[in-house]
């Protein structure tokens, strides 16, 4: 068996260690003797409607200002229509951040100006003027019901319902009204510091503002996207002694 990643722009968008995602699946999946191929595609990298049909997890990483700048014109022109494609088809995949916004319907700037997004996230993101506080800080969140009642998760679950990670975002996320949020904050910011949301869960991709990178503190959903797309309900259960207490210690760090 094979797991097949395929991560979108690691060179620009690689912020706070974001690539670890790429290398926990890997090595998750390595421990389970599922071997793994992992292909890069880049902004000059032209693509198709094939280019993803053998891809089991789509990974986008977050990035600075600068980052998500250079890479914006390639995804909305090039890009943007074969990953909807792959999304809205079920396919798995992990969004951190800067990502996670542009996936959505726009995003606008402090001055009023806008960016059209890939439309495949229903949800906007809006820079609120210079005097409001970043979000920033260690985070705490309860995971939503749609991934708490799925086998693929219970059935790999041996943490519990909470994640654990570290937010720095200035934008404000809001979803749509039938959108559902990934986990609801516990601890931390979210998606806008106001509604108690964190991230979104579309179908079988999941956006958030956690880094760390997510999957180094939360077992649980490293092994959800892999048994997930794999189609393996129960997976061989591995040792996550240090991992689990990593993951323990972060729920108890201030925010």
């Amino acid at each position: 068996m094979k797991l097949n990643i395929t991560y979108i722009y690691p060179e620009n968008l690689n912020l706070y260690g974001d690539t670890g995602n790429v290398e926990i699946l890997k090595y998750r999946a390595q421990k389970r003797d599922i071997s793994v191929n992992i292909t890069t595609i880049g902004i000059k990298d032209l693509i198709n409607k094939n280019t993803f049909k053998n891809t089991d997890i789509i990974f986008m990483g977050g990035g600075p200002d600068s980052g998500q700048k250079d890479i914006y014109k390639d995804l909305i022109k090039n890009k943007a229509s074969y990953l909807k494609d792959y999304i809205e088809n079920g396919g798995c995949g992990l969004f951190i951040c800067g990502s996670y916004q542009l996936l959505g319907n726009y995003y606008r700037t402090a001055d009023g100006s806008s960016l059209e997004g890939a439309h495949i996230f229903d949800l906007y993101t809006e820079q609120p003027d210079d005097n409001a506080p970043r979000c920033i800080g260690n985070t705490v969140a309860k995971l939503s019901s749609t991934i708490l009642e799925d086998p693929y998760f219970k059935n790999n679950n041996y943490i519990g319902d909470l994640i654990v990670g570290f937010e720095n975002h200035g934008g404000r996320t809001y979803l749509a009204e039938d959108s559902v949020p990934f986990a609801e904050i516990i601890k931390g910011f979210g998606n806008n510091a106001q509604d108690g949301y964190e991230g979104i869960h579309h179908k079988n991709a999941i956006g958030t503002y956690f880094h760390g990178p997510i999957l180094s503190k939360n077992p649980h959903i490293a092994d959800y996207l892999i048994s997930k797309s794999l189609g393996i309900e129960k997976l061989q259960k591995l040792d996550d002694y240090l991992i689990t207490s990593a993951h323990n210690t972060a729920l108890r760090l201030r925010s």
